[in-house]
């Protein structure tokens, strides 16, 4: 009699990197998960794309007290973008509730204050025992994607026949980059998965595909497409007063980068990288490639 299929729950399933993570679970050799995907809008066209290639749709709030759909779910994956500490601290307690938990996955894109709020759920799950030693923390590096957000595109100036990058930090601002979210980042949590004795215990999984600098990407991305462009660092004031909040906490978490540059940033003695899992970077999607799929 075969064994029963193990249930992964998959929490923002329609993002990014839930999207990811279901799209190398279903291209997995093992199939051994049924895979079962929590969004809060079910009737949406994402998750209405989801229920045709067979994955079963629950609709949920991290909000909620009763997050019924993880119950009995023998791995939960949170991929929500930026989770508020009552919402880290709900998903851990329902987690800590479901008797058939066998890894449970921590994560999502974060940058100040967003790191606080995450440090907050991250503390709590350490002083959970018995949930600690099931979870598995990750962290998303630079999405090569971003570089479409309107403070982040290179602008084209026809006087100086050239584009260019305004920031607030330097540009030899250390980086590292995932590339390609939806191709790529699913690769790590599947590596990661195959290995949950060396993976939970509450290891964190550091997904990148390249380190480099703020500078290093914009000469990648002009490389790609052919152009010329400068970055040029602004006042922080001057780019405060120009963008919105979410350029402002860009900002911030490019500082944050700038004060740990090659330490820890989890406080702990190490992360585990592609190195680590074992993981191949060359079938990943490049920084390159990845931005050869934005449009100028």
């Amino acid at each position: 009699m075969a064994a029963a299929k193990k249930i992964i729950t998959v929490i923002g399933a329609t993002g990014a990197q839930g999207g990811s993570v279901i799209d190398h679970l279903l291209r997995s050799e093992s199939q051994e998960y049924n895979i079962r995907a929590v969004t809060r809008s079910p009737d949406s066209a994402a998750a209405k794309a989801l229920a045709a290639r067979g994955i079963e749709i629950v609709q949920a709030e991290l909000t909620d007290k009763d997050l019924s759909a993880e119950k009995d779910a023998s791995l939960a994956a949170d991929k929500a973008a930026a989770i508020e500490t009552d919402m880290g601290i709900n998903m851990a307690n329902t987690a800590l509730a479901t008797e058939t938990l066998y890894h449970y996955f921590c994560g999502g894109k974060s940058q100040p204050p967003h790191y606080d709020y995450k440090a907050r759920a991250t503390r709590y799950i350490k002083s959970k025992p018995e949930l600690l030693a099931k979870t598995t923390f990750v962290w998303c590096a630079f999405y090569a994607s971003n570089f479409a957000w309107d403070f982040l595109k290179p602008v084209y100036f026809p006087a100086i026949g050239q584009y260019v990058q305004m920031q607030a930090t330097p540009s030899d601002q250390p980086i590292a980059c995932i590339g390609n979210t939806r191709s790529n980042f699913g690769a790590f949590v599947g590596a990661a998965l195959t290995q949950p004795e060396t993976t939970r215990v509450g290891q964190t999984v550091f997904a990148f595909v390249e380190r480099s600098t703020l500078g290093g990407l914009l000469k990648i991305w002009t490389e790609v497409h052919g152009v010329k462009a400068t970055y040029v660092q602004i006042p922080r004031d001057t780019f405060f007063a120009t963008w919105s909040a979410k350029a402002q906490e860009f900002t911030l978490g490019m500082e944050f980068w700038e004060l740990v540059k090659d330490q820890e940033w989890t406080g702990e003695d190490r992360f585990l990288t592609y190195a680590d899992l074992g993981l191949d970077i060359t079938t990943l999607k490049s920084v390159k490639d990845s931005f050869a799929e934005l449009e100028l």
